[in-house]
């Protein structure tokens, strides 16, 4: 099971995808940072996280 873990912010989000086993084993599968442009109006950085988020969900094909 993949699991998608987002830290909100508009000026830099979080997010970490952490992959868990049938025994109970977690594995950091990857992390990073979405960087907005300081001073740009909340609908471009807005955009700029959904489209960064929606890069690592169809890398990584998240459950959860």
């Amino acid at each position: 099971m993949l699991v998608l873990g987002v830290d909100p912010g508009t000026a830099t989000t979080g997010y970490g995808v952490v992959s868990r086993k049938s025994d109970g084993a977690v594995s950091l599968v990857e992390c990073g940072v979405i960087r907005t442009e300081a001073g740009a109006d909340l609908a471009v950085r807005l955009r700029d996280i959904h489209r960064g988020l929606v890069e690592v969900v169809e890398r990584h094909s998240p459950d959860v």
